[in-house]
Order: C-alpha cells, then sequence, then structure tokens
C-alpha cells in the first residue's frame, strides 16, 4: 500500500472528523513531515479530500464516494507551488523574524566571508536556513555534512548572540549530523522547520 493510499484510508476511517498533517503524521508514522504535506496537498486538488484552513493549519476530511487514490497519484510531479529551497528560505526568514521578535534579512557580518540567511539589523542574531534530503531518500549525505560543518565553525567566528541553523525538507540530515558531531557544538541552535510553520528545536 502506498503512502497516498494510507493517508486516505486514515481519513476514511476517523470520518466525519477532520484531521491536520500532524494528526495524520501521528497516525500513520509517515515520515519527514513533509511527506504528508505533500500528500494532502496531491489529495486535495485532485478531488479525493476536502480541505479547509484556520490560521496556518489546515484541517481535512475525507470525501466518502471517493475511492483509494491510484499509485500514479502519488508518481504526478510537484506542483509549482510545492515548497522548495528558495520558498522554505522565505518562510524560515518570516517565522524566525516572529520567533526572535525581529526582522531578519540577508546579509553579512564584518570579518565573515559569507552572506547569511537571517540576519537581524544589530547583527546580534545570524543563522542560515538549509533545505537538505538524503541521497536518494536514505543514504547519509557526506557532501552536505562537511557544508553544515563548514557553517557551524563560520558561525562560531561571529560575535553575534543567538546563532542558529534552520533545517527544512529532511529532518533526518540534522539529525545525522548531530549524533556524529553534536557534541563539538556550543552555542549554535538547530531547528527543522516544516511547511506549516512549526518549529522543532534539535540539540
Amino acid at each position: 500500500m502506498t503512502n497516498v493510499e494510507v493517508v486516505l484510508r486514515h481519513l476514511n476511517f476517523v470520518y466525519p472528523q477532520e484531521a491536520t498533517n500532524s494528526d495524520i503524521v501521528k497516525a500513520t508514522k509517515i515520515e519527514p513531515h513533509q511527506q504528508v504535506f505533500i500528500i494532502t496537498r496531491k489529495l486535495l486538488r485532485a478531488g479525493k479530500i476536502s480541505g479547509r484552513q484556520i490560521g496556518r493549519e489546515w484541517f481535512f476530511k475525507a470525501i466518502p464516494s471517493a475511492e483509494e487514490a491510484p499509485e500514479t497519484l502519488y508518481e504526478k510531479p510537484i506542483p509549482e507551488e510545492s515548497p522548495n529551497s528558495t520558498s522554505f528560505e522565505s518562510l524560515a526568514r518570516k517565522v524566525f523574524s516572529q520567533y526572535y521578535g525581529t526582522p531578519l534579512k540577508p546579509g553579512s557580518l564584518p570579518g565573515i566571508p559569507k552572506k547569511w540567511d537571517l540576519l537581524s539589523e544589530d547583527g546580534t542574531i545570524v543563522g542560515d536556513a538549509k533545505y537538505y534530503t538524503l541521497v536518494g531518500g536514505s543514504s547519509l549525505p557526506p557532501a552536505k555534512f562537511s557544508t553544515i560543518a563548514e557553517h557551524v565553525w563560520l558561525l562560531e567566528k561571529t560575535s553575534a548572540q543567538t546563532k542558529f541553523l534552520v533545517f527544512g525538507n529532511q529532518v533526518e540530515v540534522p539529525q545525522h549530523w548531530l549524533a556524529r558531531y553534536g557534541k563539538l557544538v556550543s552555542g549554535i541552535n538547530f531547528f527543522f522547520l516544516d511547511f506549516e510553520g512549526n518549529i522543532t528545536p534539535l540539540n
């Protein structure tokens, strides 16, 4: 059974109740959270489920007459408006500006040859947004691990009071990195951000 069919079966099971993406993740154990986000969007556009948005949260409900989604639905290309690294960076800027209570914009700090994605006007808060995936969806990405280490090193060289990295797409990437090198990191916060704006601290 495909993940699409699992999600649709769960919504039919709880009908007439609604379920959020987070509810579906907990019930189906489908990971990462981003996978469920994409599936519910596709089911909604295909008319297989209904949905309504309250604030930033989406609530989905099965349509009793809808048959289980065919495999081809899952294999369709992701629509243009679906998440990517550029939209993730924009979302991270918006969410973490609210999180830290000050506007964060792209910018550089004196003496550091790096343009940061998330920088406060006074330079006391600095961070970067990373949209990473495992190699082939399952293997550890050594090149990305090196990039994370480089960004940690550069963050350590800044005089900012608050330093952080925020990751999107597959949470396993920063989790694996922290499992290997986390004990060597001090004063830098790692976060995971999903496309509903939910922040998860990782260290």
